[in-house]
């Protein structure tokens, strides 16, 4: 079942390379890489159930949906709040509120400063992403579903906290995506 479920990874990750194009700039994608290993992003009970393949899924080529910019700004806002999360449990504790140990807990000194400093960085270019995403759009949602379910996902949570990690290309990749020149000239 594992297999499996790495080969839809994979396909889905070809398959959003081939529709929109390469949009994750290489730096990133080797930050994003640099994590993988070492938080176990890999493992099976990371790629069951996508935290944001509905999102994912909702943006379409076109870019002609507004409704896509407000799914991906409220994306975005997660993933400040696990990265704050993540960033915040390692410097004032090492348990998160529900009890479990903080993500980065059991990294050694140097991979724990290694991954913040990747952390760091991936934190900013979705922020910057995000930056040009409010710009293009600010109505109300109306993908009340969707947006329910980001609500529930739970960013002090360490497994939500590694799948969120495990998309962050595929995500980063549709606001890319929403934000391009052709999508955001479209509204």
């Amino acid at each position: 079942m594992s297999s499996s479920c790495s080969l839809v990874c994979l396909l889905v990750s070809l398959g959003l390379v081939l529709v929109f194009g390469a949009c994750v700039p290489e730096n990133l994608a080797q930050t994003h890489e640099s994590i993988t290993d070492v938080l176990k992003l890999k493992e099976p009970e990371v790629g069951k159930r996508p935290l944001f393949g509905s999102v994912i899924k909702s943006i379409n080529t076109s870019c002609q949906r507004k409704e896509q910019v407000q799914l991906m700004n409220r994306t975005l806002d997660i993933y400040a709040h696990i990265f704050s999360s993540i960033l915040q449990h390692n410097q004032h504790q090492t348990h998160d509120n529900n009890g479990s140990p903080a993500l980065l807990e059991h990294l050694s000194e140097n991979s724990r400063s290694q991954v913040q400093m990747d952390l760091m960085k991936l934190q900013q270019k979705m922020e910057n992403l995000k930056r040009r995403l409010n710009r293009l759009h600010h109505q109300q949602p109306n993908y009340e579903d969707v947006l329910s379910q980001l609500n529930k996902i739970k960013v002090d949570d360490a497994l939500d906290q590694r799948k969120a990690l495990a998309e962050f290309n595929e995500v980063y990749q549709a606001a890319c995506v929403i934000t391009s020149h052709h999508c955001g000239s479209s509204h």
